[in-house]
């Protein structure tokens, strides 16, 4: 057992497997590794959670000068090490790791768990690690599902655990992984090409296609199909083609319901909303509440927006809605990543594509692909939303167009390439 966990530790060698650093996500996981608390690293398959953790491993040994011994690593998809699902033979290997290794349990230990969903039970046996009052364990563990951390383990550890979310690849990011400068052409490469690190380094057409149906049939048949013991795995398929088709549109769950099932009959709203439902868990896609700003409240029911966690993901057919919708579901994704909660806001002069709020800040979005003619529908339309809510907030109409024009009743004009540059 042993031999097999050194192969796959960094113990004796330097830390293999790091790719390109992502330092947002390295820092924020610097900044948890504090008191006794469970780390778990959440986002869509191959969004670059493993690389993320090996480089916080990577982080520790060479900048803070922990100990590799200190460190136990393990990756449940891997072949080699599927005897560990088992938390029996799980214990049994942090026991030999201690005991080989001649680990210093007087002193904080690492337990990294990549993908942990995969051992019967774990929220039982990572709830012993960090009950276990003689040792000081530090675990931080990862999976592909936003549900990861529920039910009675979160319940027990409420307060005392923190979910860092990965998303795929920031403009800024994409600009590092491809090197190429921060231009309008490479914005135009990333609203087509996307963020997902593996997909984005693909070395030809071929490969990157093949990249991107294996990470859907991952998504759908590991994350979802496994996991939730679906059946009408047509059906799933099905939703799955539907909403890469509608990214940035509204999606009412009756009309999907008319989507077949195997039998050939209709499906119901119920298992549709389930089905969706499973997507959001598995963060493939994203569904906008919506904001009535006459009735200052969300409201419960009717249709919602859906957006792709990237691009990468989008279908285009008859139901395409142009350039103008992916360029609004890349800014929903870039204010997402940067921590705030959206909402879609419906107003008597129509709608403001994005409400975003954290803390005491709040501002509203539109989003088009172009305003560059004042004397234009377009131009109109978007003003006229924005202008309808009389409150004080920044309200902001972000464009491709590339220079901005003048602000209008302090509505301001970003153009796409100043937003997607900014880390404000």
């Amino acid at each position: 057992m042993i031999e097999i966990l050194k192969k796959y530790n960094f113990w004796d060698t330097g830390v293999k497997g790091t790719g390109i650093t992502r330092p947002i996500y390295l820092d924020q996981l610097a900044r948890l590794n504090t008191g006794k608390t469970i780390v778990t690293v959440t986002g869509l398959r191959r969004v670059g959670k493993s690389f993320i953790v090996r480089q916080f491993i990577d982080h520790l040994i060479r900048q803070m000068k922990v100990p590799p011994c200190q460190i136990f690593y393990v990756n449940l998809f891997l072949r080699e090490l599927g005897f560990l699902r088992d938390p029996d033979r799980f214990q049994e290997a942090v026991t030999s790791w201690q005991k080989n290794l001649n680990v210093d349990t007087g002193q904080r230990m690492y337990l990294f768990i990549d993908e942990v969903q995969e051992i019967k039970n774990w929220e039982k046996l990572a709830g012993s690690f960090f009950e276990d009052y003689t040792a000081e364990y530090k675990i931080i563990i990862t999976g592909s599902n936003s549900k990861l951390l529920s039910g009675e383990l979160a319940t027990y550890l409420a307060g005392r655990s923190h979910e860092l979310r990965v998303f795929p690849l920031s403009f800024n990011e994409f600009c590092t992984f491809t090197r190429q400068a921060g231009t309008r052409e490479t914005l135009l490469t990333y609203l087509t090409h996307g963020g997902m690190p593996e997909i984005v380094l693909a070395d030809n057409h071929f490969a990157r296609n093949n990249l991107i149906e294996t990470t859907i049939d991952s998504v759908i048949m590991r994350d979802i199909v496994a996991r939730y013991e679906i059946r009408n795995v047509r059906l799933l398929k099905k939703i799955v083609e539907y909403v890469s088709t509608s990214a940035s549109d509204e999606v009412s769950r009756n009309k999907m319901a008319h989507l077949l099932d195997e039998s050939g009959k209709r499906a119901s709203v119920h298992t549709v909303s389930d089905y969706l439902e499973c997507l959001k868990e598995a963060f493939f896609i994203h569904e906008c509440p919506v904001f009535s700003h006459k009735k200052n409240d969300h409201l419960k029911s009717g249709p919602r927006k859906i957006y792709l966690n990237d691009l990468v993901f989008i279908k285009k057919d008859h139901r395409f809605g142009g350039y103008g919708k992916q360029l609004e579901n890349l800014v929903y994704m870039a204010l997402k990543r940067k921590g705030f909660t959206i909402s879609t806001v419906r107003t008597g002069k129509g709608e403001v594509d994005f409400l975003s709020e954290k803390n005491a800040d709040r501002a509203y979005y539109q989003v088009a692909w172009t305003i560059n003619d004042p004397a234009s529908e377009t131009y109109r339309r978007e003003f006229e939303s924005l202008l309808s809510i009389q409150d004080h907030y920044p309200k902001h109409i972000i464009t491709m167009d590339d220079l901005p024009l003048p602000p209008r009743k302090g509505i301001r004009h970003i153009p796409a390439l100043d937003f997607f540059s900014s880390d404000n």
